[in-house]
C-alpha cells in the first residue's frame, strides 16, 4: 500500500517494512539477540529467532529488488545478546546482501560498548525525502519522518466483548512510527491522537483499520 506524508510517498511492506521511492527499504526494532540476554539471565527462551529475522530481511531485500537498507535503531537488544555467534551470524548477513547497509541508532545500541563492522552507524539520516530517525521523541514537526521504537499494536473490535491485538503501522501527523521487526519483541497499545491512522498487515496486504474499530 502506498500513503503520502505531506508532499512524499512511500511504500508500506507486509512484515512490517517500508520501501521508499528510490528503492530503499527500512525496517526497525529487531533486537538480535534477545533469546541469548534472557538466557543469560536464567530464562530458557529457544535459540533461532536472530537468524529467522535477519532471513525474513534478506527476503524482503530480494522480492522488492532494493538498492539499500537502513535499520532503524535496536537491531541489537543489549550486551550480553551480542555474542559471537551472533556477529558471527550478521557478519554473513551483511555479505550476503550485497546492498549498502546503515543503522540509526537506537535506545539498545547506546548500552554497547562498540557497534560491529558495516554497519555505517548515525544518529539520523535523510533518505527519498523523508527524515530517518529511531526516537518518535526527536521527529522534527515540519519534515516527513519514519521513526520507530514504540512498537505500536492497534486494537481492533471483532465482536460485541472480543477484540484482536495486531502490530501496526501508526501514522501520526507528518510522523510514521514502524511496527517491530522482530519476531520475539512485544507490542504497546498507544494513546490515540487526533488524526491517528493505523495500518495493519494480517496477511500478505496492507490494509488501513476503520476508526470505528479501534478500542483503547
Amino acid at each position: 500500500m502506498t500513503i503520502q506524508i505531506a508532499n512524499q510517498t512511500l511504500q508500506l511492506v507486509a512484515d512490517s517494512a517500508v520501501l521508499l521511492d528510490d528503492g530503499t527499504l527500512v525496517v526497525a526494532d529487531l533486537h538480535l539477540g534477545k533469546a541469548t540476554a534472557f538466557q543469560a539471565q536464567g530464562l530458557a527462551i529457544p535459540e533461532g529467532d536472530s537468524q529467522a529475522d535477519l532471513d525474513r530481511v534478506t527476503g524482503l531485500v530480494k522480492w522488492h529488488q532494493a538498492t539499500r537498507l537502513i535499520v532503524n535503531g535496536d537491531l541489537f537488544h543489549s550486551p550480553a545478546g551480542l555474542t559471537d555467534e551472533i556477529q558471527r551470524l550478521l557478519e554473513t548477513w551483511l555479505n550476503d546482501l550485497q546492498i549498502p547497509v546503515q543503522l540509526i541508532l537506537g535506545n539498545h545500541e547506546r548500552k554497547l560498548s562498540f557497534i560491529p563492522h558495516g554497519l555505517n552507524p548515525a544518529e539520523s539520516t535523510e533518505q527519498a525525502g523523508f527524515h530517518i530517525v529511531h526516537d518518535p521523541k526527536d521527529a522534527p514537526d515540519d519534515r516527513p519522518t519514519v521513526t520507530a521504537h514504540w512498537h505500536p499494536v492497534v486494537k481492533i473490535a471483532d465482536g460485541k466483548r472480543t477484540s484482536l491485538r495486531l502490530p501496526c503501522f501508526l501514522l501520526r501527523r507528518q510522523m510514521l512510527v514502524l511496527p517491530s521487526f522482530g519476531t520475539f519483541t512485544g507490542g504497546q497499545i498507544l494513546d490515540p491522537e487526533k488524526g491517528d491512522r493505523y495500518f495493519v498487515s494480517p496477511g500478505e496486504d496492507i490494509v488501513e483499520v476503520p476508526s470505528e474499530l479501534i478500542r483503547g
